[in-house]
């Protein structure tokens, strides 16, 4: 390897490294080194004790908006000066934000992980001024365990008003809620519930209020709530106070625990951080780690990396396209600083994703996005995907605002001559973490007309075209969309 280049990560360090961030930059690559492996990086990171970048913390102060009591918001509405679709798209953005500048990498992905499965699309018209305040739940429980929570997001308002369990009370059951905890938050259609079972979740479930036509003030009133001995799989409750409260407290428990929950959830988790089609045995195994140790997270996600179908599955999984807009800008170094208005290249990024059909929080139904990666590949993503990348590989351009660009100097060799070839190697190397392959030599000489063998003395003697084009084509390398 010439003197000057990064040097790689073992495969396997980088190999966690992938599944568990948004974009193995330099920076991280460093981190991991640091810590001595991947493996003891992602301990780390489990600790809950990386301390946030200066850069993520400040995200905070660009949506300040999204910090405000969902009464206020829903007033500020009444009044013209706030609007559905505002909230929804801060919401996204700030968390485009999050992914690019974060440090808490693993904490980042889980959360995307657990709001995926317990969805609540942002923008709702039933939920909207809670959508904010249930991110910060679930943030706030993403390396917990499932178990508080399933108890938190179940409960939460924005989830009430969603799911329809406002409407859901004593005389008038609505089984919106009770049937998708069953169906799509626990043990799955496979566990075998019927449908006098699905009332009986839902009646355990009455009892909790929102006004979703002015106020959007949100409570739990006794009176509503349907009581009686209820049975679901292998649960039984008397049910018998007014206050349904603890009797739902320790339903959610026990679906928490149930081993279809668990053999779910790993199924799950193996798909989103494994492969599509990941073994049985990674499942099982994942599965009961998370039963015996009481659906703790941790425990469980360590129980999926120290599998050996973990450490065969390099480069088995592609981005989605809000993930692989995040990872571009993250392996270029281009770190948002923030978010005025809509030429900012954090909006540029939410715009990039929803061209290329894919935006976290924009899936119109309950069950969340797809976690197979095959769906997201179609012939006009992958054009999208490489258009976008053109654009922002260079150090200017119409698309870099409210942003920091790394000079040319800083994203090459800093000892020189150095030929195109090995200049593309460096390249592949810093944004992809492997060598460079003749294919992929041969494609950048192509595209910039210029033979693999022209010697170069330095950065000034790669045009910025032409180091634009030469990133470009780095990323848009079939790895590219690999992890």
């Amino acid at each position: 390897m010439p003197r000057g280049f990064p040097p790689l990560l073992d495969p396997a360090d980088r190999h966690v490294a992938e599944r568990f961030s948004y974009g193995v930059d330099a920076r991280l690559a460093d981190e991991v080194r640091a810590a001595g492996g991947g493996r003891a990086w992602f301990e780390q990171q489990l600790s809950g004790l990386v301390l946030e970048s200066p850069r993520a913390l400040a995200v905070a102060t660009w949506f300040p908006e999204l910090d405000l009591p969902a009464p206020l918001v829903r007033s500020m509405q009444e009044q013209g000066q706030r609007t559905v679709r505002e909230t929804a798209d801060e919401l996204i953005a700030r968390t485009f934000a999050l992914r690019t500048l974060t440090r808490r990498h693993v904490h980042e992905t889980m959360v995307d992980f657990w709001t995926n499965l317990l969805y609540v699309p942002a923008g709702e018209g039933r939920s909207w001024p809670w959508r904010a305040d249930y991110d910060r739940v679930v943030r706030q429980h993403a390396l917990g365990t499932f178990a508080d929570l399933l108890r938190a997001t179940v409960t939460h308002p924005a989830m009430t008003g969603y799911l329809t369990n406002d409407l859901n009370r004593k005389g008038a059951l609505n089984e919106n809620l009770g049937r998708e905890v069953l169906e799509l938050h626990t043990v799955g259609r496979e566990a075998g519930y019927s449908e006098r079972e699905v009332v009986a979740s839902s009646k355990l479930l009455t009892g909790f209020t929102l006004d979703t036509t002015t106020t959007f003030r949100a409570g739990y009133d006794p009176q509503r709530h349907a009581t009686g001995r209820v049975r679901v799989l292998d649960f039984t409750h008397r049910n018998a106070d007014a206050d349904g409260r603890p009797a739902l407290d320790a339903y959610l428990e026990h679906l928490a625990l149930h081993p279809s929950t668990a053999r779910r959830l790993a199924k799950r988790l193996a798909v989103r951080f494994v492969s599509d089609d990941p073994p049985r045995g990674l499942v099982r195994e994942v599965a009961k780690a998370y039963r015996r140790s009481g659906s703790d997270i941790p425990t469980t996600l360590r129980a999926l990396v120290d599998h050996p179908a973990f450490r065969r599955a390099r480069w088995e999984k592609t981005r989605n396209p809000s993930d692989d807009v995040v990872h571009m800008a993250r392996v270029l170094g281009l770190q948002p600083s923030g978010a005025t208005d809509g030429s900012a290249f954090i909006w540029y990024l939410v715009r990039q994703a929803a061209a290329q059909g894919q935006v976290s929080f924009r899936w119109p139904t309950p069950d969340g996005w797809p976690e197979h990666g095959a769906g997201y590949l179609s012939a006009s993503r992958v054009l999208r995907a490489w258009r976008s990348r053109y654009d922002v590989s260079g150090t200017a351009g119409p698309v870099l605002l409210s942003v920091d660009v790394p000079s040319k100097a800083s994203q090459l060799p800093d000892q020189w001559p150095l030929t195109l070839a090995q200049v593309v190697d460096h390249q592949s190397q810093l944004l992809l973490g492997r060598a460079a392959d003749k294919p992929l030599v041969r494609a950048v000489a192509r595209t910039l007309d210029v033979p693999a063998t022209t010697e170069l003395a330095g950065p000034d003697d790669l045009s910025d075209q032409h180091y634009r084009l030469l990133r470009g084509t780095v990323l848009n390398a079939p790895r590219g969309l690999q992890r």
